[in-house]
């Protein structure tokens, strides 16, 4: 499928973007072509995975303010993903950085590129740092290396399970915050939508994830994608990127 069909199918499928059809469309263009990139496990791809991760992040906060509307538009778009996996990308591309140095610190011949491994590579360090080796003491002395694979394999399920369940609560409540906010604004809310107004604290962390793809993505077309999803997050607040980036704390 050609990226374009990508960007149209959402469209075709009867998904409404309103005013972030272009937003969503340069969004949708990204998915498509990074989703392409995958088809080995390796760094490289992992780090395509997490700029798929990047750009449904920003869909699923373009979109809160309507219940299920995020999803409504994955697939409509037909993206080759289900639900839980994107939840699972968005997860890799919030917590990259621990996730990588998770990865990293492994022994070369043990470390695993594939989203799955680098997520559970990163829980497994941060139960390390806890102290967290009770379930270890479970096995016991005396017990198999297959009846200690199997519980590993076991926990390893029910934690992918809560993090799918925990990402979905957060989902839940922002779509609740942002249909409260929009019934308080009234009529008055597009003439706000066009005037400068502060920068939330949400918005300046994602802003900062994006700050930093725009500066260190890989290829100048990812470096792009980055700078466009910024100026359209800074006129949301009435600003131009400039006054965006100083707004939010970001390096010149």
């Amino acid at each position: 499928m050609d990226d374009a069909d990508f960007t149209d199918k959402a469209a075709a499928n009867g998904f409404d973007a309103g005013r972030n059809a272009n937003f969503l469309a340069d969004l949708a263009g990204i998915i498509a072509k990074k989703s392409k990139a995958v088809a080995a496990a390796s760094k490289e791809t992992l780090s395509e995975y997490r700029g798929i991760g990047i750009a449904l992040g920003e869909a699923r906060e373009a979109l809160k303010a309507e219940r299920g509307a995020f999803h409504k538009w994955c697939d409509a778009s037909e993206f080759p993903f289900s639900r839980a996996w994107r939840l699972r990308l968005i997860q890799l591309a919030e917590n990259w950085d621990a996730i990588l140095a998770a990865v990293e610190a492994l022994p070369e011949a043990s470390r695993k590129w594939t989203v799955d491994g680098a997520i559970s590579a990163w829980q497994a360090a941060k139960r390390e740092a806890k102290g967290g080796s009770e379930s270890g003491n479970d096995a016991g002395e005396g017990s198999t290396k297959k009846e200690r694979s199997k519980k590993e394999t076991e926990a390893e399920r029910l934690r992918r399970q809560l993090a799918e369940a925990l990402a979905r609560i957060e989902e839940l409540e922002n779509a609740l915050k942002g249909t409260k906010a929009g019934a308080s604004a009234g009529k008055g809310k597009q003439k706000a939508a066009n005037d400068a107004k502060p920068v939330d604290g949400a918005t300046k962390a994602r802003a900062n994830k994006v700050w930093g793809l725009y500066k260190r993505g890989a290829t100048p077309g990812e470096c792009g994608a980055a700078k466009a999803r910024l100026d359209e997050m800074a006129r949301k607040f009435g600003m131009d990127f400039d006054t965006f980036a100083r707004e939010c704390g970001l390096a010149a």
